[in-house]
């Protein structure tokens, strides 16, 4: 039997431990050693605040079999996992589940609900292959994915838009919709996913120098057919800016990226691989 989170694991004998002081203090309160119920619970407690990072050390050290449905996902819609050595798949995979057990995250609606595996590897899948050949895979800490059905308001930019990264308050929030059309018809649909985690990337990577952009709108609409107006449509955004813009298209249109601007190719391929 493969233990998936040990935190609950060790959870367990501590609930019960804590459990049996506390009878002995119901039958028995005045006895001496009652005190000795501050051992399970301080012990609780620090698993509750350092679940994260024990959950994590434990599944690098013993890592869970790849669901093999996610990895028919992966081969069949996400091309770059499908481009990837061998070695380079594995690792990917175990990059995967790792941020899947560390990360939160919640459909949100009327309420928030749990989201479905293969949902999250659709969403997951952007960001990992951002992070492939680097340490923090996980991206600091952007620990939680909100995802809406539809285009979203939020309090910070009260107007329907889709893709939204809030890097102090470590969230990445996506439109359902908009993702998964970019997934299915990449080159009909900006794809927000990609989007998302560049912004989260270019936050949390702060060693890497970047190729100039400035002025680059001209060079993006003849990558992917689509003029600045139409992007800030598609995202929903008011303003974008144009390193995670040409991060998402590095991906999204490799072939044509590389015909229209080499140069520029050859310094995010040094940062990313391809």
């Amino acid at each position: 039997m493969q233990i998936h989170s040990i935190s609950k694991a060790l959870s367990f004998p501590l609930l019960v431990l804590a459990g049996c002081f506390l009878y002995r203090i119901f039958v028995s309160p005045f006895e001496s050693d009652s005190i000795y119920i501050l051992i399970p619970v301080v012990l609780l407690v620090c698993l509750y605040v350092f679940h994260g990072p024990l959950d994590h050390w434990w599944l690098t050290k013993y890592p869970i079999k790849f669901d093999d449905k996610l990895r028919d996902w992966l081969t069949k819609y996400f091309n770059p996992y499908t481009l990837l050595s061998e070695d380079a798949k594995k690792l990917f995979e175990n990059h995967m589940t790792l941020y899947m057990e560390g990360r939160l995250f919640q459909s949100v609606g009327s309420e928030h609900r749990d989201v479905p595996h293969d949902i999250q590897c659709m969403v997951a899948a952007h960001g990992l292959i951002l992070t492939l050949n680097r340490k923090d895979y996980l991206m600091g800490d952007m620990d939680r994915i909100f995802l809406y059905k539809h285009p979203f308001p939020t309090p910070k930019h009260q107007y329907l838009h889709n893709v939204e990264v809030d890097t102090e308050d470590g969230v990445i929030i996506l439109s359902l919709e908009q993702l998964t059309n970019a997934v299915l018809y990449p080159q009909d649909y900006y794809n927000v996913g990609y989007h998302a985690y560049a912004e989260a990337f270019v936050a949390t990577q702060k060693d890497i120098i970047y190729p100039d952009v400035v002025d680059s709108w001209p060079d993006i609409e003849a990558i992917t057919g689509w003029s600045k107006e139409q992007i800030l449509s598609q995202t929903g955004m008011k303003e974008l800016s144009l390193i995670p813009v040409h991060i998402t298209i590095y991906f999204s249109f490799a072939e044509k990226y590389k015909a229209i601007n080499p140069e520029r190719y050859q310094s995010f391929k040094s940062i990313f691989g391809r």
